[in-house]
């Protein structure tokens, strides 16, 4: 079997091959659950993991000390690709593995994140399962945001990467610019550095079924659909993945209903598509569903309302500015 090769960041004996970095903003507790995890990893190759205190928040610098890593903090309030911006710069490995908080690793992740660059991919990802698949509102949170990530995917190319589970060489990151928060919106980068790494490598993202973790869905209604209306409204907003015409059209009153009608069909029939056993319970949840597509879409008009045109079509400042 092969053994664990943490290593505590704040002795740093050795040069590590990979930097896990999490961005963190409260939550102390789901934090140690992740940490705990990352000690249970089998893997050959030794890594450091970093967390970056995006609020200064000294419960989470007390966590994540206790066991034994990396706390990084520079002022306050970061938004959550500039965090883990922070995370990449204090990264020693050659490789960088980002998780969020709320998610739980499988105990062969480390392994699996690195070993998808060294077989081709520029960028790998991996499924995202449910952590609490016995609550409908979690479960629908999680289904709503990750239903084309899930474990039965087979091994290939696919066109967009979460950042909640994500590997890169840190050469490559740098050559991307790392992260951006367009506009200072809270949303939206993880499908912006996705489409800057597919303009310059086709198929360089690559999905890795070993490569999996479990999501911590929302479990409160009234949160699920104020963060999917967030992040419909950055799709909106930044027109992220969108051409002229869907955004014309999608701004149009009467065509809401539509935009909600396909959203769900989409995610219902990924399920049957890739997860087929899955999908009694999705019908079961399929209002929770209906919910979320809803916010979504709303938010998703209210973003391309207030998108200008010049606004829109104006380039992302570059590099690792943020507002």
């Amino acid at each position: 079997m092969v053994e664990p090769r943490f290593r505590p960041a704040t002795n740093r004996p050795d040069t590590p091959e990979v930097s896990v970095i999490i961005p963190c903003k409260g939550h102390p507790d789901v934090l140690l659950h992740l940490l705990r995890d990352l000690r249970e990893q089998k893997t050959d190759r030794a890594f450091e993991v970093i967390v970056v205190d995006a609020w200064s928040d000294d419960a989470i610098r007390t966590a994540a000390q206790s066991q034994g890593v990396v706390v990084i903090r520079s002022g306050t309030g970061h938004l959550p690709g500039a965090a883990r911006n922070l995370g990449a710069d204090a990264a020693r490995g050659p490789i960088l593995a980002f998780i969020d908080a709320d998610c739980r690793p499988d105990p062969g992740w480390v392994q699996a994140a690195a070993d998808a660059l060294e077989h081709g991919a520029r960028l790998a990802a991996g499924p995202v399962a449910d952590l609490a698949p016995w609550h409908p509102v979690a479960r629908a949170d999680t289904l709503l945001q990750f239903a084309d990530l899930p474990r039965a995917r087979p091994a290939g190319p696919m066109h967009m990467a979460p950042s909640c589970n994500l590997s890169i060489r840190k050469e490559d990151f740098n050559r991307l610019g790392g992260f951006r928060h367009r506009d200072g919106i809270a949303t939206g980068e993880d499908v912006d550095f996705c489409e800057r790494a597919t303009a310059l490598w086709r198929d360089g993202i690559q999905f890795s079924p070993r490569m999996a973790v479990r999501h911590a869905g929302r479990r409160r209604m009234a949160d699920m659909i104020r963060h999917h209306r967030t992040f419909g409204y950055s799709r909106g907003r930044l027109r992220l993945l969108l051409s002229d015409r869907q955004a014309r059209l999608a701004r149009m009153r009467i065509l809401a209903p539509a935009v909600v009608l396909r959203r769900l069909v989409y995610i219902i029939g990924r399920v049957a598509r890739l997860s087929p056993a899955k999908l009694p319970m999705t019908l079961i949840i399929s209002p929770l569903l209906l919910i979320g597509a809803f916010a979504w879409t709303a938010g998703f008009r209210s973003g391309l309302i207030d998108s200008s045109p010049a606004g829109a079509d104006a380039p992302a400042s570059p590099g690792r500015r943020f507002e």
